[in-house]
Formats: C-alpha cells, structure tokens, sequence
C-alpha cells in the first residue's frame, strides 16, 4: 500500500518536470554514480545556447537523485530531482528547479530498447512556475535516444517539443559516464 501511495503522489507532482530530461525511464543502481554533459539549444523565438552539467547517484534499488546545472546561457539553471522506477523501463522523477523563475517539475519516462546499447525514451515533462503573482503550468513532450558507447558512457541526443505558452522547445545531445 505504502509504495502504491508512493507512486500516486509521483504520477500526481509529474503532472507538474523540468524541461530538461537527459534521461531514460531506468535507475541508477545503488552507489551508481553519473555525470554527464550536454550542449543545447533552447528555442523561445531565438536560439539560446546553454551548457548543461548532470550528475546523479543511486540511492537504493529503484530511486535515484540528480542534479543538473545549466551555465553560459542567458539564465543559469540549477535542478534537482528523485526519480523512482515503476518498472524496468518506466519511472517517474519529481523534483525543483530555478531557471530565472523558481518551479516544481515532474517527469515520466519510459524507455524501448531497440538493441543491448540502443534505447529510445519519451514521456511526459511538465513544470509549475511561480513567477511574482501568476503560475504557470508548462508541458513537453521529450523525445530522445541513448546510444551505449562503452560499459560505462553514452551519447544522448533529446528534443524536448514544448507543447503549451510558454513552454520553449529544446534541442540537445551529449556524453553521460557512469562510475
């Protein structure tokens, strides 16, 4: 019951994430570490430049913690998030961010492996904002792919399609190691 609980109250904040994904629907595993590096675009009307930074720990089977940093972009970003596995393949994260105005995110992930070191992932990114006396709900719709490279690095290339005002849409790829 606890953990049925546990995964409403996800699903519910996820219906409230980050447009920055970076992510298949998998955990990583206890102790796990991960840093990655992501080049992107953010598309609002012009074409901003912004460097993300990612790192994420394994915290138990199941549950891991991220956290991202975006630099050389207009705005800086600083996010956090618990994501949580609901199966092998689908999970969902919810956390905070600050990107100029402060909001709660949440995402839902899933994942279709195509080969042993090829997946495809999608799902569902939303954030709350609260900017000074309004808040605003933004939707995207990540699509993106994770090609293995070695045990212990891939390349991930995402497109986040911002599906609502004023959600932007956001192109990026990079390199992510796991330790």
């Amino acid at each position: 019951m606890k953990k049925i609980l546990i995964v409403f109250l996800a699903l519910a904040v996820s219906l409230s994430a980050n447009s920055q994904v970076f992510n298949t629907g998998q955990t990583l595993k206890p102790k796990q570490f991960s840093l990655g590096i992501e080049p992107a675009v953010l598309i609002n009307g012009n074409a901003n430049f912004i460097l993300f930074l990612h790192g994420g720990v394994g915290i138990t089977n199941g549950v891991d913690f991220s956290l991202t940093l975006g630099v050389l972009g207009s705005n800086n970003y600083f996010g956090a998030d618990v994501e949580f596995a609901l199966s092998r393949h689908l999970s969902v994260a919810v956390g905070a961010h600050d990107f100029g105005i402060f909001g709660i995110d949440g995402t839902l992930n899933a994942t279709f492996p195509i080969r042993k070191d090829v997946r495809i992932f999608t799902g569902l990114d939303t954030d709350i904002n609260f900017p000074a006396n309004d808040t605003q709900l933004l939707l995207w719709l990540p699509i993106g792919v994770e090609i293995g490279m070695r045990s212990n690095m891939s390349f991930i290339f995402e497109a986040e399609i911002g599906l609502n005002n004023p959600a932007y849409s956001l192109i990026g790829g990079g390199l992510n190691f796991y330790f």
